[in-house]
C-alpha cells in the first residue's frame, strides 16, 4: 500500500503546484504548547488559545477513490493545539461562508472536520490507513454540534408541517409527538430502530460532537466501542472554529497515544454547500504535531527523568552528608 501513499502525496504536491503553493516554505511542525491548568476546551474564541502559534495547513482535493472531490472548496485549515500534560485540546479554523448544520433532508450535506493519527508506529497511508495500518480518526460534525446544542433535529425542524398522528403504543404525549421525549419507553422504540441498536447517527442524545473513529483504509471507518474524544465547534463571520480534545494517554489499544514528544498528524475537512460527504472531502499530508511536556530522555518521559535526577541527587547528599558525620565522629574518636 506504499504506493498508493506516495501517489497520493504526489498528486496532493501537483496539485498545490498548480495553486502556486510552494510546499518547501510551508512549516510542517505544529507545536502543542505546554499550559498548565485547565484548558479552553469549550470556547474556541477564548484568548488563551493566542498562546499557541498558529499553522496554516494547505489542503488538496482527495481525489485517490471515489467519490472523489473535484473542485477544492476549502484551500487550508489553521491549526492550534494546547496541553497541560494530561489533556490536549487542538483548535481547527476554516472559511466557510455558510454554516451547514441540518441533514434531515436527503439533499443535505454537513460541514465538518477530521483529525488523523497513527495508532503503531509506522507511518500509515494518508487514505485512511491500509491493513496492517490501523489510524484513530476524530470527526467532528456539525449536525451533531446543532443537535448538542439546540437538541435533536428531526423532519419537523426542516418540514414544519408535518405531522405525526398515531403510534399503536408506548408512545407518550399527544400528536404531533415529540423526538426523543416521547419515545423514551422501551416499547416505543421499536419505532426507532436506529436508536434502538444503538446507531450513532440515530441516537438522540449526544456526549459529544466528535466521533472517535477506527480505520484501515477505504471503507472500514469504524465507530469506536469507546467515545473518549470531545469538543466544540462555533460558525462565526463565515469561518468555523472547532475545538477537538481528549487525554494524551490513549483510552484503548485502538486509540492514539499522544504520550510522546512527536506524533503525525493529518487534517481533512467538509464543505456542506459543496455537497461533500465521506471521501468527497479536501486534506492535507501528514504533519509532525510536538506536544511540549513529552519529551524524552534515554527513552523515558522527561518529567520522569526530572525526578529521577531529584531523587538521585537527594539520595546523594544524604550519603555525602551521612559519610561526613562518620568522619567527624572518627576523628574525634568517639
Amino acid at each position: 500500500m506504499r504506493w498508493l501513499t506516495l501517489a497520493a502525496i504526489a498528486a496532493l504536491a501537483v496539485f498545490l503546484a498548480g495553486q502556486r503553493v510552494v510546499l518547501a516554505q510551508q512549516p510542517t511542525e505544529i507545536v502543542s504548547v505546554l499550559r498548565p491548568g485547565p484548558l479552553p476546551v469549550t470556547d474556541p474564541f477564548d484568548p488563551a488559545w493566542d498562546e499557541a502559534p498558529a499553522v496554516d495547513v494547505p489542503l488538496g482535493p482527495q481525489a485517490m477513490t471515489i467519490p472523489s472531490l473535484l473542485k477544492l472548496s476549502v484551500p487550508t485549515v489553521r491549526v492550534r493545539s494546547l496541553n497541560n500534560g494530561d489533556q490536549i485540546a487542538l483548535l481547527l479554523e476554516w472559511a466557510d461562508d455558510t454554516r451547514d448544520d441540518l441533514t434531515v433532508a436527503d439533499q443535505q450535506f454537513r460541514d465538518a472536520a477530521a483529525i488523523q493519527f497513527p495508532v503503531g508506529q509506522e507511518l500509515p497511508n494518508i487514505c485512511m490507513g491500509a491493513a496492517g495500518q490501523l489510524v484513530n480518526i476524530w470527526h467532528w460534525k456539525a449536525d451533531w454540534q446543532r443537535d448538542i446544542d439546540q437538541g435533536f433535529q428531526e423532519l419537523v425542524n426542516q418540514y414544519p408541517n408535518f405531522f405525526k398522528d398515531f403510534y399503536p403504543g408506548g408512545v407518550t404525549g399527544t400528536p404531533p409527538f415529540t423526538y426523543p421525549t416521547d419515545f423514551d419507553r422501551p416499547e416505543a422504540r421499536q419505532f426507532q430502530v436506529g436508536w434502538a441498536v444503538g446507531n450513532p447517527f440515530s441516537v438522540p442524545q449526544r456526549p459529544s460532537p466528535v466521533e472517535d473513529l477506527k480505520a484501515i483504509g477505504f471503507g472500514s471507518l469504524t465507530h469506536k466501542d469507546r467515545q473518549e474524544v470531545g469538543g466544540r465547534g462555533v460558525w462565526r463571520d463565515g469561518r468555523w472554529r472547532v475545538i477537538f480534545t481528549r487525554k494524551l494517554a490513549a483510552p484503548d489499544s485502538e486509540s492514539a497515544d499522544l504520550r510522546r514528544d512527536q506524533v503525525p498528524v493529518a487534517f481533512a475537512v467538509w464543505n456542506g454547500a459543496n455537497q461533500e460527504v465521506g471521501a468527497r472531502k479536501q486534506l492535507s499530508g501528514f504533519y509532525t504535531l510536538r506536544i511540549q511536556g513529552q519529551e524524552r530522555i534515554l527513552g523515558l518521559p522527561r518529567n520522569l527523568v526530572g525526578w529521577l535526577a531529584a531523587g538521585f541527587i537527594g539520595v546523594l547528599a544524604v550519603v555525602v552528608v551521612t559519610l561526613r558525620f562518620l568522619r567527624r565522629r572518627a576523628a574525634a574518636g568517639i
